[in-house]
């Protein structure tokens, strides 16, 4: 090594520059980082005086190669270093070292070196490289399963960065942290710990956001929110990409595999994996290049498809990747291998031998991941029809199912909730179909039951009372009363638009960290006599799709039947084109021959949809009253609108046992024979509507004692305090459904939108809602039929009956059918009665009376 003169200011211009590559690294940007540590480097070669200092430039430069994707260079310049370096930096030599053979997937040997390394090191000589070892160290005990050590390494790290005031490298803690609690099933926990850690990073080291980001998109994947998860990772790898973070551009990759296989997209789940196993097998990491082809397994073998890849060919390669996630440490990811395995051999008729293979895998442990269970009761469910044992495949369903409603409990959060059932779709779709296919009326409505609509079941959760939170709101509110004055007079909107954004995303999250009832028993299924009896004189009618065909379970006095439909896409449609007609008759002002084509349009497509839902089902139903339970799109059918259903009271439900259990609330409720004098009767109208005043003060005229509120005193804080704990709320007021996060539809009122997260915080929910505006009947349909909506929001709340717009509403029309429903209401009638009564015959009006009717 040639010796150079060393300059006057040399070692401070390299120390300088390897602080800047720290706080680069530190700041998620290892190619800064790089250019930085190469320049002091360059100072520092040459000089014997600065060995030290080049050592420790050459440890940093080792981890910034390592990150882009670079792990051999890494260690190579960690060998440059060993040669020279003193005797105090061995430890931190060592704990590198350590960093890179865990990013080479060599955890067992990685574990060795941060051990020796810990031991050499004091929080007084080295505060915070112990604290980055112990962080690191932590993240080898995870993936090994060994979670409590995992966790007290995570503690002592946090003490100690807490003690030297380390504000980034306890924020990195704490993102690790939240790992583990995805890991332990406790999610609020998690993405409270995510959405605290994005604060310090947003501020310290923008950089991290994209690793972050997959932490975040693994416990949404865990909630069942698939989109949010994807649109999380879709940032994560750009972000990820642009600052040549190889490693965080590999791991968002594979996650987003497993998103897409779950969400249901196959091939794209085999294409991301596929890019995130080569990603990794560049980087020489066989540990999590195994985990990807686990993904492309997965996604290969759909045991009902006969196109599914040969059954031979999936076994073996099921049997032989199992044994290499053995031999790797991934023990829990071998016994998924192996179910995969399982599950080939049952559809290929090997029964014998999966029933020994399931027998050899064992049953899943609590420690287990909620898929890993899941997978293994679905296994054992298709082993045991494949044997033809119907008890024991009803067992092992409803096993799995169990164990989906306990994971579901731990979420307060409506949006998690709801979320939830999208992780037990194939147990869901197994049991609907084996109870089909076996045929008795009451096995399938028993599963209908228990695989729809589970999170109304659930005792609501009332967010705890939250300052922060309610400030949000209230900025929320202020900021999007602004975005529309500037939209409306043409000003520029774009600061606002993104306010608008970060605190949506802000008060949604801390949402999600509301914890939830997690001694909550499974919910029960409301026995069908019972059903029965509370019907009298009406008909239960639920819909339900298996094998893609629509079929109808209708329940007449003390008879239920299962009558076939159409195909469910074409009834999908159906409803979509029916509501887009009633909307042109609403939105657009038509010239007279357009008009009359719309009509005729709308007349046909309502009778083609009648055709499907409703004709079929007439020599059963008659003429009876109906309680509909929909699927999907169905949610939303116009059918006050359907020929056969003008002048029908029509009630729709989520379910049925929803249902009785709201109509028994309601009944022992001390409110419930109270006359129409005695009731809290609140009447509100926003600004902005041609007939909202008019509206209420005619309704008022109906209930002389309402509180009425118009003008501007409808503002969001004095109609919130007259909702809370009122029999019977009237809103009058342009509406607005938002599609991306159904809470955030919204009530236009005076200074700002009332929202669906201010009805989750009332304290007692009105017993019935009148929405009168446009859309707020409409909601978002998750996996299991569990609905969001600003309807789904008050029905949750405790509210019984809800009625509201699926579609836009005329001015006329909505006045002529909410007086009309006022006037029987007060008169006595059920709400789905008095709706049906107040709605012209041949309107395009689309309410809907949801709940208990």
């Amino acid at each position: 090594m040639t010796r150079q003169r060393l300059a006057p200011g040399d070692a401070d211009v390299a120390t300088r520059l390897h602080a800047a590559a720290l706080a680069s690294s530190d700041g998620g940007r290892p190619a800064r980082a790089v250019r930085e540590l190469r320049a002091g480097l360059r100072l520092v070669t040459g000089q014997p005086a600065l060995t030290e200092l080049r050592s420790r430039i050459l440890l940093s430069l080792a981890w910034a190669e390592s990150e882009r994707g670079r792990v051999d260079r890494g260690f190579q310049l960690l060998d440059e270093a060993e040669t020279d370096a003193p005797q105090e930096i061995r430890p931190i030599l060592l704990a590198q070292r350590a960093l890179l053979l865990k990013r080479a997937g060599h955890n067992t040997v990685a574990l060795e070196h941060y051990d020796s390394a810990i031991a050499l090191m004091t929080e007084g000589t080295y505060p915070q490289d112990l604290v980055r070892a112990l962080n690191n160290r932590s993240l080898v005990h995870q993936e090994a399963g060994r979670l409590r050590l995992a966790r007290a390494d995570l503690t002592r790290a946090l003490h100690i960065a807490d003690r030297q005031g380390l504000e980034l490298q306890a924020a990195v803690i704490g993102t690790n942290l939240g790992c583990l609690d995805v890991t332990a099933g406790d999610l609020p926990a998690a993405l409270h710990a995510f959405a605290t850690a994005r604060a310090t990073y947003q501020t310290l080291a923008p950089g991290r956001l994209a690793n972050l980001a997959v932490e975040r998109a693994r416990a949404l994947l865990a909630a069942g929110l698939f989109s949010q998860a994807d649109r999380e990772l879709a940032e994560a790898i750009s972000q990820a990409h642009g600052q040549q973070l190889d490693h965080t551009y590999a791991d968002a990759l594979q996650v987003r595999a497993e998103v897409a296989l779950l969400a249901g997209d196959p091939q794209l789940s085999i294409r991301w994996a596929r890019q995130a196993r080569a990603a990794f097998l560049l980087r020489r990491n066989a540990r999590r290049a195994a985990l990807a082809e686990l993904i492309v397994l997965r996604a290969g073998l759909d045991p009902t498809d006969p196109r599914s890849e040969g059954r031979p060919t999936t076994t073996g390669r099921a049997l032989a990747l199992a044994a290499r996630l053995t031999r790797l440490g991934l023990s829990e990811d071998a016994r998924i291998a192996a179910i995969v395995a399982v599950r080939s051999m049952i559809a290929s008729g090997a029964t014998a031998r999966a029933t020994r293979t399931l027998r050899e895998i064992g049953r899943p442990r609590p420690i287990d991941r909620l898929d890993t269970r899941l997978l293994w009761w679905l296994a054992r469910a298709e082993l045991a029809s494949a044997s033809g044992k119907p008890a024991q495949t009803r067992s092992a369903l409803l096993a799995g199912m169990a164990a989906l409603h306990r994971h579901r409990t731990q979420f307060g959060s409506l949006d998690l909730q709801t979320g939830a059932a999208a992780r037990g779709q194939e147990l869901a779709r197994a049991g609907l179909a084996a109870a089909v296919a076996r045929g008795p009326a009451a096995a399938v409505y028993r599963w209908c039951e228990r695989a729809r609509a589970q999170a109304l079941l659930l005792a609501p959760v009332r967010p705890p009372t939250d300052a922060p939170a309610a400030a949000l709101l209230d900025e929320l509110r202020q900021i999007r009363h602004a975005f529309r004055d500037a939209e409306l007079a043409g000003r520029p909107a774009d600061d606002l638009r993104r306010r608008i954004d970060e605190l949506q995303r802000a008060i949604r999250e801390r949402s999600w960290s509301t914890p939830g009832r997690t001694a909550t028993p499974t919910p029960y299924v409301a026995p069908l006599g019972r059903v029965a009896a509370e019907l009298g004189g009406a008909a239960l009618v639920v819909y339900l799709v298996t094998e893609g065909v629509l079929r109808a379970l209708v329940l007449t006095g003390r008879s239920a039947q299962l009558v076939p439909l159409a195909g469910y896409e074409e009834a999908a449609e159906a409803v979509l084109r029916l509501r887009a007609d009633l909307d042109a008759q609403v939105t657009t002002v038509l010239p007279g021959q357009l008009a009359r084509a719309v009509r005729a349009a709308t007349r046909r497509d309502a009778e083609r949809l009648a055709d499907i839902l409703l004709t079929p089902l007439l020599p059963r139903i008659g003429d009876r009253d109906l309680v509909v339970v929909p699927t999907g799109p169905l949610m939303t059918t116009p059918w006050a609108v359907l020929p056969g259903c003008g002048g029908r009271p029509v009630t729709v439900a989520p379910s049925a046992t929803a249902w009785l259990a709201a109509r028994q609330r309601l009944r022992s409720s001390t409110k419930a024979d109270v006359g129409v004098a005695a009731r809290s009767i609140v009447l509100a109208a926003g600004p902005g509507t041609n007939r909202g005043a008019a509206e209420v003060q005619a309704i008022g005229r109906v209930y002389p004692t309402a509180t009425i509120l118009t003008g501007a005193d409808a503002t969001p804080a004095a109609t919130l305090g007259a909702l809370d704990g009122s029999d019977l709320a009237h809103l009058a007021a342009h509406g607005s459904h938002q599609a991306e996060n159904a809470l955030f539809s919204t009530l236009e009122l005076s200074g700002g939108p009332l929202l669906g997260y201010d009805v989750l915080r009332l304290r007692v929910a009105p017993s019935m809602v009148v929405l009168s505006s446009c859309d707020l009947g409409l909601a978002d349909v998750r996996p299991g039929d569990e609905t969001f909506g600003m309807s789904t929001a008050l029905l949750a709340a405790g509210t019984a009956t809800v009625v509201a717009s699926v579609g836009r509403v005329s001015d006329e029309v909505a006045m002529t059918v909410m007086v009309g429903f006022h006037e029987a209401v007060a008169a006595g009638r059920a709400p789905a009665a008095a709706l049906a009564g107040a709605v012209p015959p041949g309107s395009a009006a689309a309410f809907i009376c949801f709940g208990t009717g």
